[in-house]
This record gives structure tokens, C-alpha cells and sequence, in this order.
């Protein structure tokens, strides 16, 4: 019932008085409580640990250094071409590529372009080459694990002056006897020099034989030479002229005859009949000029063929 101040441990004893009384009221409180009680640290502490490990691993697992897997070989190519540098690269994340002419970076454009496609497949396509775009290229592959790098020559050759093939003269259809010799010609003009070829009724005619030969000069003049021809030459004969700038094709005709064998006759002789005449003298042996221009002489032999003479009284 008092209320007066008590010391320090009287104060002490009475509050573990009521502390003691209040635990005894509620009993079963105390013990849920005391139940879901968790220790806060160990959670924090186990949860923080496994988040660092898992960010380790997280790092090791996605970050890779770009590494070539295939590279183009040094190329050459004509001036005026297509041209293509296709090559593979690999890393996490998916690298970024740059490419550099001598040092200098490579721009896309109308004629250069710079193709990406799927699994790390990429392509530098040159659509018409130039001579600019001669020298050392490098391909630079860079992500945030590191970055590689490949060089490539490019030589670009000058364009060669090209003209496709035409005839100047084309041969000509011929008519041979059998076991002559003949020769098909004609003359064609190409810049590069073109293949030939020959057909007779569209099968490819087989050269360096005893028979055909084909000759060939820098002139531009071909010869298809056929020797001791025969029925199985005669046809329609297709020579065709090609090179990289075109193709052109001419058809002639050989004909092959028989040779027939006709015996001429005899010469006949001539027959001179008996005249009077004072060209008498022309005989199958020629004339007797004298003979036939002595007057006297004729009558006189034509007197004694007749039995005339010549009267003393006259």
C-alpha cells in the first residue's frame, strides 16, 4: 500500500515481482513468441554469401573474348569484279566487328558493305572492285571481355581490254572428191584469244588424228584440214569461237562425190577421095605445093590418066 521510494534493489525486486506475475498470466504467449523468434543475421548473412557466388559465376559464364574461328586467305582480284571476305567469329556477348584499309577505318557504302548473319558469320562484299581498294586489311572484333584481330591482303590486277569473238571471214561450203584432201578455213578476231571448237552434224570432231588436224595461228586463222576424205566427212560443220567476253558459231556444208572413170574414144581417120581437082596434091600427108601450083604439070598427068593427047595439027 505504500508508495514511498524504495532503494535500488527493492526498485529491481519489484519489477521481476510484476514481470514474474505477468509471465504467469500469460503463459502460452510467451512460448508462441519465444516459437517464431528467428535470428536475423544467419539469414542475412547466408542469403549475402549466395548472392556473392552466384554473381561470380555469373560473370565467368557470360563474359568470353571474341576469338576467330575461320579467316579469309589473301586474295587477288580483277578490277571491275565481285568480291567477298567471309569469316566466323565467336564471344560473349556477341562482339562488335570494325574494319580498317592501311590503317584507316572502312565505311559501308553503295560498293562496300558489311553483312551480319546468324552463329557469328560475317562477310565484307565488295560489289564492284576498284584499285583503290587494293592493301592490308584488318578486322577488329572487341566486346567488354577483350577483343582479336585479323589481317587480310587484297591485290587488285589492272582490267584487261576484252572483245568477244567475231569472224572476219567465215568458211566457206565446199564439194570434194573422195580421197581428195580438203581444207575448211576462216579467220576470227578476240581479245583474249579464243577456244575453238568443232562439230560436224553436232558431234565434236576428234583432231591429231592421221586424217584431221587443226591449225591455229596468232593471226586469228583457223584451218580444219581433212585428208583422204571420205563418204563419213561429208556434212554440216559448226565452228564455234569462245572466250570470257563472248561466243560466236558459223555452219558450212562438205560434200564429198565419187570420182567416175570414162574412157574416151578413138580418133577417127580421115578419108580423102580422088578429085581432078589441082589441089589434088591435098592428101592426109599435107600438101605438095609444087604440084598442086604447076599448071603443066597437072594437065599433062590428067592427060595420061584420060588417054588424051595433044594434036600435032593444032
Amino acid at each position: 500500500m505504500a508508495r514511498r521510494l524504495l532503494g535500488p534493489q527493492n526498485a529491481a525486486a519489484v519489477f521481476q515481482a510484476q514481470n514474474d506475475s505477468e509471465a504467469q498470466d500469460s503463459p502460452q504467449h510467451n512460448s508462441e513468441h519465444a516459437r517464431l523468434q528467428v535470428p536475423t543475421s544467419q539469414v542475412r548473412s547466408r542469403s549475402s554469401s549466395r548472392g556473392d557466388v552466384n554473381d561470380q559465376d555469373a560473370i565467368q559464364e557470360k563474359f568470353y573474348p571474341p576469338r576467330f574461328i575461320q579467316v579469309p586467305e589473301n586474295m587477288s582480284i580483277e578490277e571491275g569484279r565481285f568480291c567477298r571476305m567471309d569469316f566466323k567469329v565467336s564471344g560473349l556477348p556477341a562482339p562488335d566487328v570494325s574494319w580498317y584499309l592501311n590503317g584507316r577505318p572502312v565505311q559501308s557504302d553503295d560498293l562496300h558493305k558489311m553483312i551480319v548473319s546468324e552463329k557469328g558469320f560475317h562477310s565484307l562484299i565488295f560489289e564492284v572492285v576498284r584499285a583503290s581498294d587494293a592493301g592490308a586489311y584488318a578486322c577488329v572484333a572487341k566486346n567488354r571481355a577483350g577483343e582479336a584481330t585479323f589481317t587480310v591482303q587484297l591485290d587488285v590486277l589492272a582490267k584487261e581490254h576484252r572483245r568477244a569473238p567475231m569472224f572476219i571471214y567465215k568458211p566457206q561450203s565446199k564439194k570434194v572428191f573422195e580421197g581428195d584432201s580438203v581444207k575448211l578455213e576462216c579467220q576470227i578476231s578476240a581479245v583474249p584469244p579464243p577456244k575453238i571448237f568443232w562439230k560436224r552434224n553436232n558431234e565434236m570432231v576428234q583432231f591429231n588424228t592421221d586424217r584431221i588436224s587443226l591449225y591455229h595461228d596468232n593471226s586469228g586463222r583457223v584451218t580444219l584440214l581433212i585428208k583422204d576424205v571420205n563418204k563419213k566427212d561429208a556434212g554440216w560443220y559448226t565452228v564455234s569461237a569462245v572466250n570470257e567476253a563472248g561466243v560466236t558459231t558459223c555452219n558450212t556444208r562438205l560434200d564429198v562425190t565419187v570420182r567416175q572413170r570414162q574412157t574416151l574414144p578413138a580418133p577417127k581417120q580421115l578419108r580423102v577421095r580422088p578429085t581432078f581437082s589441082k589441089y589434088l596434091a591435098l592428101n592426109g600427108k599435107g600438101l605438095d605445093v609444087k604440084q598442086a601450083f604447076n599448071p603443066e604439070g597437072e594437065f599433062q598427068r590428067l592427060a595420061a590418066q584420060s588417054g588424051l593427047y595433044e594434036s600435032e595439027e593444032l
